[in-house]
């Protein structure tokens, strides 16, 4: 017989899993805060969980989620492609993303959150 998941349910797993990535992604850039010793399993996996991220944001119907976590995962992308470096900025502005994600993942959507993620997507670029 198939599970039968509400809602409801889904939402809970999507904010568990959700919550897990982003606790592993707090546990790699804090073990690797010298960036000279971010490994590419390290920018991969990062990548990843913003791509899980955006994806299931997106799914969903978590749009704004889903866009900031594009840009983070878009930053990424170009550190895995050497056309950007990991740097004390970025590392700063992945645990205030994360952070943020978090905030947004509680259910603020407000216009102090909207212009957190515009100022940090900002210097991300």
């Amino acid at each position: 017989m198939a599970e039968d998941f509400s809602t409801q349910g889904m939402l809970e797993i999507y904010l568990y899993e959700n919550g897990q990535l982003l606790e592993r992604l707090q546990e790699i850039v804090l073990e690797y805060k010298d960036e000279e010793c971010f490994d590419e399993d390290s920018i991969n996996e990062i990548f990843r969980a913003m791509h899980t991220i955006k994806g299931s944001s997106g799914m969903f119907g978590f749009d704004s989620i889903s866009k900031f976590t594009h840009e983070v995962e878009n930053t990424f992308d170009a550190v895995r492609n050497g056309a950007a470096q990991v740097t004390p900025d970025l590392i700063r502005l992945t645990l205030r993303s994360r952070d943020h994600i978090l905030d947004m993942l509680d259910g603020s959507d407000t216009e102090e959150t909207k212009a957190e993620s515009e100022a940090i997507i900002s210097e991300l670029k």
